[in-house]
């Protein structure tokens, strides 16, 4: 897909999400393309889950499975998360700077950190991560920035000029998709900056991503998997995709089988 088309694509869904509903024709004059681009662009884009097609339009779908919002996330694979941050603990070293994205499973680990830890400095982007942490006693940074509803995330430039000051030893980040082609994405174009600019700003990244992401590619790539410390996952991952990453030498933990040792440099 030429990568004019992709950005165009990335667009028509950020748009749609703060309009919910949306005419072809007003699509075509927002992005300066004909009727019949526009009708293939929103064709492809709900083969993916990430629209629902009306006559003449489009509109923003609400229940995709590629785009939920946290509370729907954090019903779902909710054991592989709890055991994914239970496995990620095993990083964290007392007194470690950590910045956490906003996640499901960001969350969980934000809950399981409480009773392991005395001392800990945590940066994040993510309103529930800092309302679980608020009596942790720890110090606790939010990131500011513009408020995505869906995910309770801070994302925007007004976040990345914040992580450009940061410095951080670990940033653990969620992914809705991980592909051996596109890496590490997520279904909101706006909101992979934050999470690339949140990667960069860390020693270290590692990515917790439960195994049903693993080879399902979101909207916007923010991380190639070469760019991450590890993948930590489950042990429901595909075989084949972890075999795929120890051809690569790419590192990777799972959650229950503490027998598997990283391959990469951890």
């Amino acid at each position: 897909m030429p990568r004019q088309t992709e950005q165009r694509r990335a667009q028509i869904v950020a748009w749609l999400e703060g309009h919910d509903l949306a005419e072809v024709e007003e699509l075509s004059r927002q992005f300066g393309v004909s009727l019949v681009t526009i009708r293939k662009d929103l064709t492809a884009l709900e083969q993916r889950g990430l629209l629902r097609r009306t006559h003449g339009g489009a509109l923003y779908s609400q229940k995709t499975l590629y785009n939920p919002t946290i509370r729907e996330k954090l019903r779902l694979n909710r054991s592989l998360k709890q055991a994914i941050a239970q496995r990620a603990l095993s990083l964290i070293t007392e007194g470690d700077s950590l910045f956490l994205d906003s996640g499901s499973t960001t969350l969980e680990l934000a809950k399981a950190m409480k009773h392991q830890f005395r001392s800990l400095y945590i940066l994040t982007n993510s309103i529930p991560v800092a309302s679980e942490l608020a009596d942790s006693r720890w110090d606790v940074l939010v990131l500011g920035g513009n408020l995505r509803p869906r995910s309770l995330a801070l994302i925007g430039p007004a976040t990345e000029r914040a992580l450009e000051v940061y410095r951080a030893d670990k940033a653990f980040l969620a992914a809705t998709g991980v592909t051996l082609e596109h890496g590490y994405s997520t279904p909101n174009p706006l909101e992979a900056p934050t999470k690339r600019a949140m990667l960069k700003a860390a020693k270290q990244a590692y990515a917790v991503v439960d195994s049903s992401k693993l080879g399902h590619a979101a909207l916007a790539s923010f991380a190639a998997l070469e760019e991450v410390e590890a993948l930590i996952t489950d042990d429901q991952a595909p075989a084949r995709f972890l075999e795929s990453l120890e051809q690569r030498g790419l590192g990777f933990l799972l959650a229950g089988a503490p027998e598997v040792q990283p391959v990469g440099p951890i």
